[in-house]
């Protein structure tokens, strides 16, 4: 009976420390205990596209698909946790104030991240605001939103400070465990007067996943381009910098 009870002890002792955590269900033990520690993970998409990163949510399987059947010629993902507000995010105005700050397309003005090129700290959108249509691109208020749809489009334009001035489209999808956002060029991205990427080249995906007071945060953004990429570690770095700082903004409109 003795040796019975220490067994059982042994047992328990030996399960994941991270069990009860609400974000155990999406990604492992040791991923876990990094992103708890405040530790941000990162990888380079391989030579076939094949995502590492994407946490075990419903869509991961479509996801990975997605960025596969593009043939990206570089990529990043990164996997962070984001603190909310404060309240429960996996609650019905959790995921709505969620929901919410994504479509605040025009506070995205301004933002920063680290330049590789550049080697300094530099304002990654120098304009962003949502657009009535590619065509009439008419500035519209960002959108707020009293209950979450299923799906739901938005235009927007941005001048970036490496890609230029552009339109992208927004597909915005709300599941059970996790709201998607996918972006996409939808004109041609020139450098130097060069076209280097076709619309629908340029593209990234965002999985949230609310759970008690945080938000799993998971990017992947890539490039299609027959254009040469010269560094292409560097090119991963710059993409990954650019999640980043979409990963920041997010931060700080929950905190606002």
């Amino acid at each position: 009976m003795r040796i019975a009870a220490v067994a059982i002890q042994m047992l328990i002792l030996a399960l994941p420390v991270h069990a009860d955590d609400p974000l155990a269900a999406y990604v492992g033990a040791g991923p876990l205990k990094d992103l708890r520690s405040g530790t941000t993970l990162s990888a380079a998409l391989p030579k076939d596209g094949t995502p590492s990163l994407i946490p075990n949510v419903s869509s991961r399987d479509a996801i990975a698909r997605d960025v596969k059947n593009l043939g990206p010629s570089v990529g990043a993902e990164i996997l962070r946790i984001i603190p909310g507000s404060g309240t429960a995010m996996d609650s019905e105005a959790g995921r709505l104030q969620l929901y919410n700050a994504m479509h605040a397309v025009s506070t995205m003005k301004g933002i920063t991240y680290w330049s590789v090129t550049r080697g300094k700290e530099m304002v990654l959108f120098l304009d962003s605001s949502a657009i009535s249509s590619p065509e009439k691109q008419q500035r519209v208020p960002d959108m707020l939103f009293s209950e979450i749809p299923e799906a739901h489009d938005l235009f927007t334009f941005q001048e970036d400070s490496s890609f230029g001035k552009n339109s992208y489209a927004e597909h915005f999808a709300a599941r059970p465990d996790h709201l998607l956002v996918k972006s996409e060029n939808l004109s041609t991205i020139s450098f130097l007067f060069i076209p280097i990427i076709q619309p629908h080249g340029l593209v990234s995906q965002v999985v949230l996943v609310p759970a008690g007071t945080d938000v799993l945060f998971y990017g992947v953004a890539y490039i299609r381009t027959g254009f040469p990429l010269g560094d292409a570690a560097s090119r991963v770095q710059s993409l990954e910098n650019r999640l980043t700082a979409l990963a920041g903004w997010l931060k700080n409109r929950l905190a606002g």
